[in-house]
């Protein structure tokens, strides 16, 4: 298998909108010097509230964190500004000495590494959790999707067309994954009859 050449997001901790939220919460009526501390792997990160945005720190480093908001339709959605970049993004990470988006950190989702099939893999397993949820048996890609029960409140006709979806595109994966099987089988078989 090939070494990881590139850094996804699980590798640094993240701070996303339901932070700021908190933040915002336990703000309500301090003092302007009041500070809240949060640890990360990367270190502690002291935030606190400034006129136009939070104050971020970060061993040392500190970042003035700007929000931005846009209106939605039920209301007002709000968004972080990257304090390297100025985008408006909805999640930035913490490294050791800096705060930041995931394009200025050069951040990958995971599924970017995947090949063809463990896109496909992670497509069967979003299916099968949106229908019976995150098991042991749902994760096992062995367990035939006509195995499992129909979900308590889930009426009868979206069970069957959500299972017949999942059916289809469970056999282009096992077609599409035979030839990996059949190369495996085969290095079996010649290693067995060399002996």
């Amino acid at each position: 298998m090939r070494n990881r050449t590139r850094h996804h997001i699980t590798d640094l901790p993240s701070i996303g909108l339901p932070f700021l939220a908190n933040i915002r919460r336990m703000l309500v009526g301090a003092s302007p010097e009041a500070q809240l501390s949060c640890q990360t792997v990367s270190g502690t990160l002291w935030t606190t509230q400034q006129a136009d945005g939070y104050a971020m720190t970060i061993n040392g480093v500190t970042r003035l964190i700007r929000i931005s908001l846009t209106d939605a339709g039920y209301g007002v959605r709000q968004w972080y500004t990257c304090p390297c970049c100025g985008k408006r993004v909805a999640k930035l990470y913490i490294g050791e000495k800096d705060i930041a988006c995931r394009k200025c950190w050069n951040l990958h989702y995971a599924s970017q590494s995947e090949d063809r099939l463990g896109r496909m893999r992670m497509k069967i397993r979003r299916q099968r959790y949106a229908i019976w949820g995150n098991t042991k048996h749902t994760r096992n890609l062995a367990n035939h999707p006509y195995s499992f029960l129909k979900p308590k409140g889930m009426r009868w006709e979206t069970f069957n067309k959500k299972v017949a979806v999942l059916v289809r595109y469970e056999s282009a994966y096992w077609q599409a994954f035979a030839p990996v099987i059949d190369k495996i089988c085969g290095r079996v078989d010649r290693s067995s009859t060399t002996n």
